[in-house]
């Protein structure tokens, strides 16, 4: 059967999801297209449901509860300039702040939820398995989920507060990411350590700065003030694991 009403409840609900607060009261966000529905599926993430729409004719998954909707509607519940018509409803993961597994990631305020799925993408190309956010944009947002590029699968998120994050992040070094620091292609990281990147107007807030033992910056041309926060944060997310 294929769905043609806007009106219809479960297509309501798919549609709510883009914002937040439905996010949370329902537990579950959006993935879009078949390479980040596949990989979601090969890692073992929960899957509500698959949207189709009625024009697609590409892989499915049969194992897992689906709906068809006109392609209209489709369009409708997309956040893609050109959808390529399959979605997939996923529960979002427990995020409970835990100790990381090797060397983390810190984002204290990033609120830009096209630089946090850049970060995200880069953090998992570079091995940073954990990522821990303070007051930040949400990771589990459109635009986020896609910039993200199936990042999000392959890391663990860790949301809560700054008391939270710092107590799981007790016994590992923090090195802060500011202009005023040392020069990062002359600085030896710790064995083990967690990178905090700040807010991309203010920098990383004070309470986190003090707790941090480090300070490193990327050295740059009198010309240019600063570099886009997922630009800086793939540098050295790379610099510090080489």
């Amino acid at each position: 059967m294929v769905i043609v009403s806007k009106n219809n409840p479960q297509v309501k609900q798919i549609l709510s999801l883009k914002e937040k607060k439905y996010r949370k009261l329902y537990g579950e966000y959006l993935v879009e297209g078949i390479k980040q529905v596949r990989e979601a599926s090969e890692a073992g993430y929960e899957i509500e449901k698959i949207v189709y729409s009625q024009s697609y004719a590409g892989e499915e998954f049969r194992s897992i509860e689906s709906m068809v909707v006109a392609d209209n509607l489709f369009e409708r519940l997309s956040d893609e300039v050109t959808p390529q018509g399959v979605l997939a409803v996923l529960k979002i993961p427990k995020m409970l702040p835990m100790p990381p597994r090797s060397n983390a990631l810190l984002l204290d305020g990033v609120s830009d939820p096209g630089n946090l799925g850049t970060i995200i993408r880069t953090a998992n190309a570079a091995g940073y398995e954990d990522i821990y956010l303070i007051n930040g944009a949400d990771p589990f947002s459109p635009k986020c989920v896609r910039s993200a590029m199936s990042g999000l699968f392959f890391v663990r998120i860790h949301v809560g507060s700054r008391e939270e994050i710092l107590a799981a992040l007790n016994e590992i070094p923090l090195v802060c990411a500011d202009m005023d620091g040392e020069n990062v292609f002359e600085f030896t990281p710790p064995k083990r350590f967690c990178l905090v990147i700040g807010n991309e107007a203010n920098g990383v807030s004070e309470s986190i700065r003090k707790k941090c033992e480090r300070t490193i910056r990327i050295p740059m041309r009198e010309t240019c003030e600063s570099l886009n926060a997922g630009v800086s944060a793939g540098i050295l997310m790379y610099m510090l694991s080489r």
